[in-house]
């Protein structure tokens, strides 16, 4: 069971590049090429990578039996909760640290990953075999 969840998990870390790479793609050619606040481009790009994530978890990471109808929601409102998540620590952080805006957004992304990971796992997917926790 521990060897299974830790499998999915490396599954879902695999995904998460995926769309942490769109997410810093984004991000830095929005400050760089934009001109645009850290912050808001690494918002933008964290939604940008919310568009690679939902497939690749969906079908790939949790083999879900969830019906979109149910699971596009859910993802939302983990997607809200990621989202400012990931715009306060980075904030902080920024501040905080008072470091290159990378190193504040690859610690932000650390923090971020568990609980996404948690509500993918147990809420938005449920995955096969899953007991379902909400």
């Amino acid at each position: 069971m521990i060897r299974a969840e830790l499998r999915k998990f490396a599954y879902y870390v695999a995904a998460g590049l995926a769309a942490t790479g769109t997410h810093y793609v984004v991000m830095v050619l929005l400050v760089s090429q934009a001109q645009l606040p850290e912050v808001i481009s690494s918002s933008i790009g964290f939604l940008a990578g919310a568009g690679v994530k939902y497939p690749l978890n969906y079908w790939g990471v949790f083999a879900s039996e969830q019906a979109h109808g149910v699971a596009i929601p859910r993802f939302i409102v983990s997607l809200a909760i990621g989202f400012a998540l990931n715009a306060i620590v980075f904030a902080i952080l920024l501040r905080v640290l008072d470091a290159h805006y990378m190193v504040s957004q690859v610690l932000t992304t650390g923090t971020v990953l568990f609980v996404n990971y948690l509500l993918a796992r147990y809420w938005i997917f449920l995955a096969r075999g899953a007991k379902k926790v909400l």
